[in-house]
């Protein structure tokens, strides 16, 4: 009994442990992308509505928007998983 509850916990971490790693992959792999697309899309909003952005301005705007990308949310995500198959088994 403890066996399968040992494996099928083995089993369960290293699932979780691998969907880490493709978030993580992905996040690297897509991140810069995302953030380039933020930048045009605010650059986009700002002449649309008729004001002018600094770099600066731009730049905090992003760093927020980037925070809440879905790449990072995912890594968060599988993180999250991580530790409840660590802690409840």
């Amino acid at each position: 009994m403890l066996y399968k509850f040992m494996e099928d916990l083995t089993e369960d971490l290293a699932k979780a442990f691998r969907d880490v790693e493709n978030s993580t992959q992905a996040a690297i792999n897509g991140e810069k992308g995302y953030r380039d697309n933020l930048v045009e899309r605010e650059k986009m909003m700002a002449e649309a509505d008729g004001e002018e952005m600094s770099e600066e301005d731009l730049d905090q705007v992003i760093a927020v928007q980037v925070q809440v990308s879905p790449f990072r949310s995912k890594v968060d995500e599988d993180l999250q998983r991580v530790k409840k198959v660590m802690s409840n088994g």
